[in-house]
């Protein structure tokens, strides 16, 4: 019984030794680590789909036809300068090619300052916008013969949250490509 007694007495001291630290490390704070989702602000945003068609109308004149599809699944506030969604020929978004060589773009250039709200184009999720232009506005065609024509562009800015304008010093520019066509005539 002797033996017992220091057995105990050890024992004891080394539970009231390790008790605060238990306690100590139990009140600690503890540091969760938080797997984050896909967050949309942090996934740069997918092009729209596009598509355009070209046909000869009964005046002669070559129509272009854009259509516009937004698959994601954000609405995009897209900064229209130099599209064919501007509602002119104020950049050169499409490249033509008669014969051996390359047409010169004769439409407007357009010199910018800071974007306004109106620059902006809204594209909603699993919607599509559509623009048709007569591309003889832009480009001495000649009478006759076949064209190549290519569509491609770059969205200046392209936002997925937030109001637009937004200064060109945060802008985030997207290319977009539109395919390209040949147009018997």
């Amino acid at each position: 019984m002797n033996m017992l007694v220091p057995l105990r007495r050890v024992a004891m001291a080394a539970l009231l030794l390790a008790a605060p630290l238990s306690m100590a490390w139990s009140l600690s704070p503890k540091v969760q680590t938080k797997v984050p989702t896909q967050a949309p602000s942090a996934t740069p945003p997918s092009a729209p789909s596009c598509r355009f068609t070209a046909q000869t109308d009964a005046q002669g004149q070559v129509v272009l036809h854009f259509t516009l599809r937004n698959d994601g699944y954000r609405d995009l506030q897209l900064l229209r300068w130099g599209s064919p969604f501007e509602g002119g020929w104020f950049g050169r978004f499409v490249r033509v090619h008669a014969g051996p060589g390359e047409l010169p773009f004769q439409g407007a250039m357009r010199k910018r300052g800071e974007p306004s709200a109106r620059d902006y184009l809204l594209l909603p999720a699993g919607q599509q916008l559509e623009s048709t232009l007569t591309l003889n506005e832009a480009f001495v065609l000649p009478a006759a013969g076949p064209l190549k024509v290519g569509a491609a562009w770059r969205w200046h800015d392209v936002m997925t949250e937030g109001a637009p304008p937004r200064p060109r010093s945060a802008h985030q520019g997207l290319d977009q490509d539109c395919g390209e066509t040949t147009l018997t005539r």
